[in-house]
């Protein structure tokens, strides 16, 4: 097994993600969380969290994500200047919108929104998009202002 996020408290893991290769060593338990600082808050916080989610129930998370998802793939559908990669059929996309602004690097297209304090990320692979994701914390309200700001990039 290979960590999927790499240890701060090996060298030889970290290294070995960062060039893509197996570590020299096997793999010990540890290596399995990044390390670091432990924020406590999060763990207090996880039962609560998981009572919201189950009294709002698995299929209306899922609705909701997959409606406000279906919100934000339609409107940058229609932008000439916008190239949607995620599939706009739900049964093969969930809760990230993959895209790219035409003449325009993903990484200024994620830092022209966060001037606007909209969180977007580029993906991390050898083609990097621009994404989105809206979940259940969202608005539709929240999900236009986003369609907006994308719209006023071209």
């Amino acid at each position: 097994m290979r960590p999927v996020i790499p240890t701060f408290t090996s060298p030889d893991v970290f290294e070995a993600w960062e060039q893509e290769h197996e570590p020299h060593t096997p793999a010990r338990a540890a290596w399995f969380s990044p390390g670091g600082f432990q924020a406590y808050e999060h763990y207090w916080a996880l039962p609560a969290a998981v009572r919201f989610h189950q009294n709002i129930g698995p299929s209306r998370v899922t609705a909701r994500i997959h409606e406000l998802n279906s919100q934000m793939k339609e409107a940058l559908a229609r932008m000439p200047h916008v190239e949607l990669y995620t599939p706009r059929d739900e049964s093969l996309s969930a809760g990230i919108v993959c895209f790219d602004v035409k003449g325009m690097k993903p990484e200024v297209v994620v830092k022209r929104l966060l001037d606007q304090r909209i969180v977007a990320s580029t993906t991390p692979y050898g083609i990097s998009y621009a994404r989105v994701a809206c979940s259940i914390v969202n608005t539709p309200r929240e999900v236009d202002m986003v369609v907006r700001a994308i719209h006023e990039l071209a």
